[in-house]
């Protein structure tokens, strides 16, 4: 089956296309019918070269990038196995959780499945409870990996962004996002997140327990949204 970009939908294949009906009921109505059958022939032929031409010039662009395809999925695959995983060891969730009888070594997509049960099941239910656990010395751990994923997606991004699909650009776009915000937030309150409760520095005015434990809200909301792109990446990817 063909496919066709919105834009020659929108530029060539509807504008033919009303352009041949209209000359059809013209045809039909007034005496120059050879014309108009003759207009409506070429209009059809037209359609049909412009969608042969296209299907041509896809499978040949596909052809010519299968191999480097693969590998640029590869790197995706990685960054998002990375952008679920830094968060299971952050959360001191256990590898045995992931099911070994499931996944197949030597069959990728076996693994990238159990990856997306483990992060949909697993690592996403226990993120509000997990960050509220969190000390001091694990939020400087979880911050430096943050900071290199967030390295990662730019890479990815800046080095093989005109040859990844929209919808997976732009999914690692928003993971990037989000993790952008967590190391905001880390950033500008270092002397909160982390700190125990009775640690906690004096406010002027309201709860510091109650300061932190919106922050956490906010930072669970992030990592919850990073783990739900994640699962889609996932699912996207051809490996």
């Amino acid at each position: 089956m063909i496919y066709l970009s919105k834009f020659l939908w929108k530029k060539l294949v509807i504008p033919l296309s009303i352009a041949a009906v209209v000359a059809i009921f013209l045809a039909y109505f007034f005496p120059w019918r050879g014309l108009f059958i003759n207009l409506t022939v070429m209009f059809i032929g037209i359609l049909l070269i412009v969608c042969y031409v296209d299907f041509v010039l896809k499978q040949h662009e596909k052809s010519r990038w299968s191999q480097a395809r693969a590998l640029i999925e590869k790197r995706i695959y990685s960054f998002a196995t990375v952008s679920s995983s830094q968060f299971r060891t952050a959360f001191k969730i256990s590898h045995h959780v992931f099911n070994e009888k499931a996944m197949d070594m030597e069959n990728p997509s076996s693994i990238r499945k159990e990856m997306i049960r483990i992060t949909q099941d697993i690592i996403l239910p226990s993120a509000d409870l997990s960050v509220q656990k969190l000390n001091t010395e694990d939020w400087k751990k979880l911050i430096s990996q943050l900071r290199i994923t967030w390295e990662s997606a730019d890479r990815l991004c800046s080095v093989f962004g005109n040859r990844i699909e929209p919808d997976k650009f732009s999914l690692i776009m928003e993971i990037q996002d989000e993790i952008w915000g967590i190391l905001s937030l880390y950033s500008t309150f270092p002397d909160v997140i982390g700190v125990p409760d009775d640690e906690l520095p004096p406010k002027k005015t309201g709860s510091a327990i109650a300061h932190k434990r919106a922050m956490e809200r906010v930072i669970s909301s992030d990592i919850k949204t990073i783990l739900e792109k994640t699962i889609l990446l996932l699912k996207k990817l051809d490996v």
